[in-house]
């Protein structure tokens, strides 16, 4: 094994074990809503892409069309995400986040940010900016935004 991967299988095991701290909070937010692990991961998925076709969160989830169609209704059930149709094609039907559902995101995102802070309170103003820069390197770029001391 090399070093990199060494350093690499370090850097998981810390980041697993910090995610975990603030896990217990977490799911019981999500335990009230009464989520199964495929809804979460369909739910996460348009929440990161914006409106997307469920087609696209099906082949993201490496699932058949008819049980994307299933997960998502349930989503929409409860009330966490929207389903139109496409005004380009009315065979495609558009998922998005509801105001529920940004709320869900805003309530563990508070969660996971006051576990955050309560990480990262010990450590000195240069390690926070350096670790700043580091989350901002591991930042898909996307056009108009560079990270932090890259290149323009």
């Amino acid at each position: 094994m090399t070093e990199r991967d060494q350093l690499r299988e370090e850097i998981g095991s810390l980041w697993l074990r910090l995610l975990a701290l603030g896990l217990p909070e977490q799911t019981s937010s999500l335990l009230d809503y009464n989520l199964t692990l495929q809804q979460l991961r369909a739910f996460a998925f348009i929440f990161a892409h914006g409106e997307t076709p469920i087609s696209k969160v099906g082949e993201a989830l490496g699932i058949r069309p008819n049980v994307a169609t299933g997960i998502t209704h349930r989503l929409v059930d409860r009330g966490l995400i929207d389903r139109r149709e496409d005004p380009d094609d009315r065979r495609i039907r558009l998922l998005s986040v509801t105001n529920s559902g940004l709320a869900l995101i805003d309530e563990l995102s508070g969660i996971v940010l006051a576990k955050g802070r309560e990480m990262i309170d010990h450590l000195s103003d240069q390690q926070l900016r350096q670790l700043r820069d580091l989350f901002a390197a591991m930042e898909p770029e996307s056009e108009g935004r560079r990270a932090p001391g890259s290149e323009t």
